[in-house]
């Protein structure tokens, strides 16, 4: 038997797939090159095969099918030739290829088939040629593949399947090219990866599946794309290294769905959108290092389910007056006590011993520290913004994100103004206390509309009503009036006196 051998590709008007029969007619060769002219390599051509050790696949083949290469233990090197014109890799086609190390896909590849390197236990690296032509990455396609490390996704690759990833634990890194046309990412997708440390989803991302970082116990921070609206079940379940979770600016988020976050140990804090409308069911269960939360400014929260924060260590909520308002009523349909403000002894939502303090208290006393520690807080409030703006990487004490963001913003847009000579400390307090008034400002408007309904009340109290009103206010004019004449007739007469 010839350990390496060429076979020859059929004639003009022939059947050019590439057959298991064909491998045999020619003893079965190891290393095996196909000559240009093959166009199909058949499927299970050589599925459970433990003879085949390496491929190289011609231009001319445009298709590989289901289970092609599915089991062949023994292959450890896949070949394309340069300008291949390869198009689809079928179901299975290098599932458990536990020899196989690494692989280039071409860039005419559309279609990834349904656990393609399925259990590839040995497969390391996988890259795209540039120009990659990807649609979609399949049902379990890199499931299983416990050696793979990193994977750079093409910028044209739409959608990722259910379960695209699960169980592939040494993946650490995914990154997405520049200009990704992501929108969606089913569910499971990277459930157990649990080495993944960085991911960075693109902004076209509007579907995050159930349980997609599920038990991804490495990884630190997530950011939430804009287009988001729900965040699904289980979707950060036992994600037990998660600190930190932002949102996208004017982000679309209105529901975090049951059990979203139960088991994120590590998670302290978390600042949700304002067009957040409803948290479900132990969607913070079980994270006991969670303090504190925000709801931002103008908030439209309306329900929280029942035990949403059971079991978390939460012990600080800071909201809105009239966002707590609409809390309140909906919690009276459950007859539940109402929560109340600048007390600590709240039952929220499961979690009992919890302070609530009103967004305008939460500048106010940001204020009242700034005005009695002015250069310490100062150097605190900068040294923040430099952290946001990416200039230092010290922890610094919590800060309104919106309200760090905004100062940043600002002090950013004096420096380039002025050439970077402005000092920012006085300006930074300035544009706090500016963002405190708005605060004011847009709950006295809140509390304005609620003037307007009490209102509509008092013009059924009648004229007799006002009659005794105005009555009662001229009785006070009068003795008004009367005890200031008292008093001038005391000070003549201690005037006489003295003379």
């Amino acid at each position: 038997m010839n350990p390496h051998t060429t076979i020859q590709a059929p004639g003009p008007g022939e059947d050019a797939t590439f057959t298991l029969e064909v491998w045999e007619q020619h003893d079965m060769p190891p290393i095996l090159y196909l000559a240009e002219g093959w166009t199909t390599i058949e499927e299970q051509a050589f599925v459970d095969n433990p003879d085949l050790e390496e491929i190289h696949i011609p231009a001319s083949v445009v298709s590989i099918q289901e289970d092609a290469f599915n089991g062949a233990i023994e292959l450890r090197q896949v070949e394309f030739a340069q300008g291949s014109r390869l198009e689809f890799i079928g179901d299975g086609a290098f599932g458990r290829t536990e020899a196989l190390e690494r692989i280039n896909i071409p860039a005419g590849v559309t279609h990834i088939g349904d656990g393609a390197f399925f259990g590839a236990t040995g497969l390391e690296q996988i890259t795209f040629e540039e120009g990659s032509q990807l649609e979609m990455i399949g049902y379990q396609t890199f499931g299983g593949a416990t050696a793979l490390q990193t994977i750079r996704i093409p910028k044209s690759v739409a959608s990722i399947d259910v379960e695209a990833f699960l169980g592939a634990t040494g993946l650490r890194e995914v990154a997405f090219e520049e200009g990704s046309q992501l929108e969606f990412i089913g569910d499971g997708v990277f459930d157990g990866t649990t080495a993944l440390q960085t991911i960075r989803l693109p902004a076209g991302v509007g579907h995050i599946g159930k349980g997609v970082f599920r038990n991804t116990t490495s990884l630190q921070t997530i950011h939430i794309p804009r287009l988001v609206q729900t965040l699904m079940i289980l979707t950060f379940e036992n994600a037990t290294s998660l600190r930190e979770v932002t949102f996208e600016e004017d982000s679309m988020l209105q529901t975090i769905a049951d059990g979203a976050f139960r088991g994120a140990t590590a998670l302290q804090t978390i600042q949700f959108p304002a067009g957040l409308m409803e948290i479900g069911e132990a969607a913070f269960a079980n994270t006991t290092s969670l303090r504190e939360i925000t709801f931002e400014q103008y908030s439209q929260i309306t329900r929280i389910h029942q035990n949403a924060f059971i079991e978390s260590g939460l012990t600080l909520v800071y909201i809105g007056n009239t966002s707590l308002n609409r809390l309140n009523e909906q919690r009276a349909t459950q007859l539940l006590l109402p929560l109340r403000f600048n007390t600590d002894d709240n039952n929220f939502y499961g979690k009992p011993g919890v302070k609530i303090i009103s967004r305008a208290d939460q500048i106010n006393t940001f204020m009242k520290i700034a005005k009695r520690q002015r250069y310490k807080t100062q150097r605190t409030l900068i040294g923040k913004f430099k952290q946001l703006l990416g200039k230092s990487k010290k922890k610094l004490p919590n800060i309104p994100e919106d309200l760090a963001g905004m100062v940043a913003e600002k002090i950013a847009q004096k420096k380039r103004k002025s050439g970077n000579k402005l000092s920012p400390n006085k300006f930074a307090i300035k544009v706090a206390a500016a963002h405190r008034r708005e605060i004011a400002a847009a709950d006295a408007r809140l509390a304005a509309m609620d003037a307007e309904e009490a209102g509509a009340k008092a013009e059924e109290v009648g004229k007799g009503g006002a009659r005794k009103l105005k009555t009662r206010k001229r009785g006070i004019r009068r003795k008004s009036r009367k005890a200031s004449g008292t008093r001038r007739m005391q000070k003549r007469r201690r005037t006489m006196k003295r003379k």
